[in-house]
């Protein structure tokens, strides 16, 4: 025997501790000589490979423990006992040296897997087991969370308390909190929520959810306030969370953005109601402001005044230099109309080159005549569209409530008469409507 294999075995045959040791220990232990030869075994190795150390000790290593399938990277093998069974295995290979650092050998340690891949088979099933029986809203949370992430709205579940326990990602965009940040917060902190118009707090449905055990909706004008200050339009309702005795354990509240919609909405309300051309009220809702003035009027004794104006030879500019051109003028008139109101009182495109103007809470015909001559004035001045200077004044009929009219339709057809009277009467000014006037029409009528 080679003099340092000699040494191996004399340390291990002397070291009665460490041969003891050895044959406790679970894992399979075999050491070999500098010519690979098998020169020591432990029980666990005896189990494992089907030899006994006195047969095995002076056999080629390779013999004794031989393996197939290696894959070096994780350490593990399939190994082939002496009876030819495959068994997989984890095992380790270090070099064993003598007092002096100089190599004497090679150490082989291995051991079954099978019992860690049972134990861990076994786990495995003990977590699905409680998994199964877990009363949580996500019983499958990496499966739950990538599809409340994949969705649109924002999700917050809470627990019985209406403490957040959830957020996904669109949550956290939508209030700016993360996941981290706002676990056991009140959820009316996190999703901070007012009124658009009363900017009173409007408490997040969960609550009500939880303790009426039952779906609760907010909709209508709510702006949830970010954390960093922004305001977005939303509408949200939340959901009570059962155990699986029916008690309420929690809730989920899913909330929209409908910033967009409503914008949308706005849009199309301000659209039906509003000129296109020049974004004025169009007739619809000069008349519904008509209506309402001529109420509170009756209510307070006060007049109110209806200005029917005609932008004089205005056919010929659009005839001659285009309707583009004759748009723009339209448009112009309309700021100058406006320049010369109050905002409480309304000037409305009815038609072609037609405005009326509703002048509301005047004490007397005075002051629509006042309001008639500046109008005038401002329509006079020169108006530059593009290269053209072009020169277009103003014909105004004057009817006020009650003495002309006492009602909406007969004082805008009152002051349309008296617009028409002025045109006639050579264009560039105003005319009050007269009890005259009202005969010429009845006249007309018959």
């Amino acid at each position: 025997m080679p003099r340092e294999v000699a040494q191996l075995a004399t340390v291990l045959a002397s070291d009665s501790a460490l041969l003891a040791a050895l044959a406790q220990v679970s894992d399979a232990v075999v050491t070999a000589d500098l010519q690979d030869s098998v020169t020591y075994m432990n029980a666990a190795a005896e189990v494992l490979t089907g030899w006994s150390s006195q047969a095995a000790v002076g056999q080629p290593v390779t013999r004794v423990v031989s393996v197939v399938d290696v894959d070096s990277l994780t350490g593990n093998a399939v190994f082939v006992t002496r009876s030819a069974q495959r068994v997989p295995l984890r095992y380790s290979v270090s070099a064993a040296h003598d007092e002096h650092g100089r190599r004497s050998g090679t150490v082989i340690v291995f051991r079954d897997i099978r019992r860690d891949r049972n134990a861990e088979t076994a786990l495995q099933a003990s977590e699905e087991i409680v998994l199964a029986n877990e009363e949580a809203l996500f019983n499958e949370r990496e499966r739950s969370q990538v599809t409340l992430n994949s969705i649109g709205d924002a999700v917050i579940s809470t627990d019985f308390r209406a403490r957040v326990r959830f957020l996904n990602r669109i949550a956290e965009d939508m209030t700016g909190w993360t996941q981290a940040e706002a676990a056991g917060r009140l959820v009316d902190e996190i999703f901070f929520v007012v009124d658009s118009t009363t900017r009173k707090h409007i408490p997040c449905p969960t609550l009500a959810a939880i303790i009426e055990d039952r779906r609760v909706a907010n909709e209508g004008t709510c702006v949830l306030i970010r954390r960093d200050g922004a305001e977005i339009a939303v509408e949200n309702s939340a959901s009570p969370i059962h155990d699986k005795q029916g008690g309420v354990v929690g809730a989920v509240m899913v909330a929209h953005d409908v910033t967009e919609a409503r914008d949308i909405s706005a849009k199309l309300a301000r659209l039906a109601l509003h000129d296109n051309l020049t974004d004025l009220p169009n007739r619809v809702l000069f008349a519904d402001r008509l209506d309402q003035a001529l109420g509170r009027a009756r209510r307070n004794n006060y007049s109110v005044a209806v200005l029917f104006i005609d932008l004089d030879r205005f056919k010929s500019v659009n005839d001659s230099l285009g309707h583009a051109v004759g748009d723009r003028l339209l448009q112009a008139a309309a700021q100058r109309l406006l320049s010369c109101v109050r905002e409480t009182d309304t000037v409305s495109r009815y038609g072609g080159d037609e405005f009326v103007v509703l002048i509301a809470e005047i004490a007397s015909e005075r002051d629509a005549i006042c309001c008639a001559e500046k109008i005038r004035a401002e329509c006079a001045k020169p108006y530059k569209i593009g290269e053209h200077d072009l020169q277009v004044k103003a014909s105004i009929g004057i009817a006020c409530f009650p003495d002309a009219a006492p009602d909406p339709e007969t004082l805008l057809k009152h002051a349309d008469m008296a617009m028409y009277q002025a045109k006639n009467s050579g264009r560039d000014r105003y005319q009050l409507f007269s009890a005259d006037m009202r005969g010429e029409l009845q006249s007309a009528e018959r």
